[in-house]
C-alpha cells in the first residue's frame, strides 16, 4: 500500500526528464509526511489567491464548495434540478417573501449548531455594505431586503422586488453557510470535509469531517492541487503524481485511453464557447455580416478538431440541451459558405484588389479578434475561425491576453469586433443572470453596445414571472431573439473532461462545475 504519494514512484512509465521535472515541480508545494492511502491528489486549474478563503468575498465561494468545505441553503442536483438541500421546505408567501423551515441537528465544523440565526448572520454579511466581506455581486443578484428569524430553524427573506429567479440563487457558492464564530481566518462550515490549510495559488488540503450530517465521508481528505498549465497538470498526472486531473485537454484523450488504469471521463457542462459580438459600431453593426459570419464558421470542425470529438458539442442557444431552460426548437448555423459571400456581397463586400480580403466601402474587411489563456480550447478555436473566415474573405488580427477582463474593456471602447470567451451560462441553474447581465441595455457585461427593447421587456417580465411554464416560454422568445439578431456568436458548450486514475470511486463532474469533494467521492487500496 502507498504511504506517500507524493514521493512514490510513478504509476506510469515515463522518462526521468519527466520524474525529475515533477520532484521539482511538486518540491514546490507544502508537503508533509503523512499517510496517503485513503486521500486524493487532485490538480484544477483555478484556485484560492488568498490565504483565508472567506466564501463571502469574491469567488472564494466557488472553491469551499468544490472542496466540500461550505455547502449552500439550495443545490442543484446533477440534472440541475433545484434542490432543498441545509432545508427542508419552502413558501413563496407573496411575491416579495420567501419563508424557508431549516434542517434540524446539523453542526458547523467547529461543532456548533446550524440555525437559522448562522443562516441570518451569513447573508447579513454579504449583503451589508458595511461589512468588510460586502459582495456586490450577490448584493444585486439576492436583493434582499430584510431577514427575520422566526424560530429556531425558520427564516424569512423579504426582496425590495419580485424575484422568480431567489431560489435559484441561494445555490450560488457565495451564499454558503458558516458558523459565526469563523473568525481569524478559519471557516467552518457544513460540508462533509474541513478545510485544513490553504497555499494561495498552490492548493487547498481538506480532511473529512466525521460529524457530517449526511454521514460520515468515504474519503480521509483531499490535496486539491492549482495547476494552471494544462501540459503541466497533464504531466503530473501521466508521471503518477495525480489521482485526477480536472480541466483535461481533449487532444490528450487519444494517448491517456490506452494506458491501463486510467479512465476519461466527460460530463456536458452549463459552459459556452462564444464570441462576444461589438454590434455598436464597426463593421459588425450590420446585421448581414454578423449573419456571414455565423454561416462561415464551421462549428463541427471546431468540435473534432480542439476538442477531440468528446470536450463538447456544436451549439445553437447560449443555454445548453442539459438545462430545462434551453430553447430546443433553435438549431445550430449550418456551415454554409456560399450563404456567407452572399450575404457579404448584399453588405457591399467586394475584392476590389483582388488580395482575397473584402472590402467595404474601401476599408477591407479585417476584424480584430481576441482571446485569452485561461483555457487551453480558447486558442486553437480562435486559429481555427480565422482560417474559416479566410475563405470567404474576412481576415482577423488575433491577440492572445492573460486574462479575459482587458479584452472586454476594450470592445466597450470599439476596439475588438470579436471577443472569444468561454463562460457558465447558467450558474445558479436560472437563465436570468446571465441575460439580465449580459443582453439588456446598459449592463456591465453588456460589452457588445447591444440594445432590443423587446428584449428588455422580456427579461423584466421573465424576473417577475413565478409559473415555470410561462417563465420558459418567455425565455424560449428571449433566447431566438439573440439567435436572431448575433450579439453573440454561439460555437459550442463544453463538456468537462477529466483525467482519473481507476481505482478512484464515485468521482462525477456536476453539470454546473459546483460540486466536487462529496460523501461519496473515495479511493479503493492498491494492493
Amino acid at each position: 500500500m502507498q504511504k506517500n504519494k507524493i514521493l512514490s514512484f510513478p504509476r506510469f512509465c515515463v522518462g526521468m526528464n519527466k520524474i525529475l521535472f515533477l520532484v521539482v515541480l511538486f518540491a514546490s508545494f507544502s508537503v508533509y509526511a503523512q499517510d496517503l492511502s485513503n486521500e486524493l491528489i487532485i490538480a484544477m486549474p483555478f484556485g484560492p489567491s488568498v490565504k483565508v478563503v472567506d466564501p463571502a468575498k469574491g469567488y472564494n465561494g466557488w472553491y469551499t464548495n468544490e472542496a466540500g468545505v461550505t455547502e449552500t441553503l439550495f443545490i442543484l442536483d446533477f440534472g440541475l434540478n433545484l434542490t432543498p438541500w441545509l432545508t427542508v421546505s419552502y413558501k413563496n408567501q407573496k411575491p416579495l417573501t420567501w419563508e424557508i423551515k431549516l434542517k434540524k441537528g446539523l453542526q458547523f465544523h467547529d461543532n456548533s449548531s446550524f440555525d437559522a440565526t448562522a443562516v441570518k448572520w451569513t447573508f447579513n454579511r454579504i449583503i451589508d455594505k458595511n461589512s468588510p466581506v460586502f459582495n456586490k455581486r450577490l448584493h444585486g443578484l439576492l436583493d434582499i431586503k430584510k431577514i427575520t428569524v422566526l424560530d429556531k430553524y425558520s427564516i424569512l427573506f423579504e426582496t425590495n422586488r419580485p424575484n422568480a429567479a431567489f431560489l435559484y440563487n441561494l445555490t450560488s457558492p457565495g451564499t454558503g453557510i458558516i458558523s459565526p464564530k469563523s473568525k481569524g481566518g478559519n471557516i467552518y462550515g457544513t460540508g462533509p470535509f474541513m478545510l485544513k490549510k490553504v497555499v494561495p495559488n498552490e492548493q487547498v488540503i481538506v480532511l473529512r469531517f466525521n460529524g457530517y450530517w449526511g454521514g460520515k465521508p468515504k474519503l480521509a481528505g483531499a490535496h486539491l492541487k492549482i495547476i494552471k498549465n494544462p501540459a503541466t497538470r497533464m504531466l503530473a498526472f501521466e508521471a503518477g503524481q495525480l489521482d485526477i486531473a480536472t480541466g483535461f485537454p481533449e487532444t490528450d484523450a487519444g494517448r491517456l485511453k490506452s494506458r491501463k488504469g486510467v479512465k476519461i471521463v466527460s460530463q456536458p457542462t452549463t459552459r459556452l464557447c462564444f464570441f462576444f459580438v461589438r454590434v455598436a459600431d464597426g463593421p459588425l453593426a450590420d446585421p448581414l455580416i454578423r449573419k456571414a459570419v455565423n454561416y462561415a464558421i464551421n462549428r463541427d470542425e471546431i468540435v473534432e478538431a480542439v476538442l477531440a470529438g468528446i470536450g463538447g458539442e456544436v451549439g445553437a442557444s447560449i443555454f445548453p440541451p442539459i438545462l430545462p431552460w434551453s430553447n430546443k426548437d433553435l438549431k445550430p448555423y449550418p456551415y454554409d459558405p456560399g450563404l456567407a459571400s452572399k450575404l457579404l456581397a448584399e453588405a457591399g463586400a467586394v475584392d476590389e484588389n483582388r488580395d482575397g480580403i473584402l472590402e467595404i466601402k474601401g476599408h477591407p474587411l479585417v476584424l480584430n479578434a481576441w482571446t485569452y489563456e485561461g483555457r487551453a480550447a480558447l486558442k486553437p478555436t480562435l486559429e481555427l475561425v480565422q482560417e474559416q473566415l479566410a475563405r470567404v474573405g474576412i481576415a482577423l488580427n488575433l491577440k492572445i491576453t492573460k486574462k479575459g477582463s482587458p479584452i472586454n474593456r476594450a470592445m466597450q471602447k470599439g476596439y475588438v469586433h470579436l471577443n472569444l470567451q468561454m463562460w457558465n451560462t447558467a450558474l445558479q441553474g436560472d437563465p436570468d443572470y446571465f441575460i439580465s447581465q449580459v443582453f439588456t441595455s446598459g449592463q456591465a457585461s453588456n460589452f457588445m453596445g447591444y440594445e432590443n427593447p423587446e428584449l428588455d421587456r422580456l427579461a423584466k417580465k421573465g424576473k417577475n414571472t413565478f409559473d415555470f411554464k410561462e417563465r420558459k416560454k418567455i425565455y424560449n422568445k428571449i433566447q431566438k431573439i439573440i439567435y436572431d439578431d448575433c450579439p453573440v456568436i454561439v460555437l459550442f458548450h463544453k463538456s468537462m473532461v477529466s483525467a482519473v486514475c481507476d481505482y478512484v470511486e464515485n468521482y462525477r463532474i456536476h453539470p454546473a462545475e459546483k460540486y466536487l469533494m462529496t460523501r461519496e467521492i473515495n479511493r479503493k487500496e492498491i494492493d
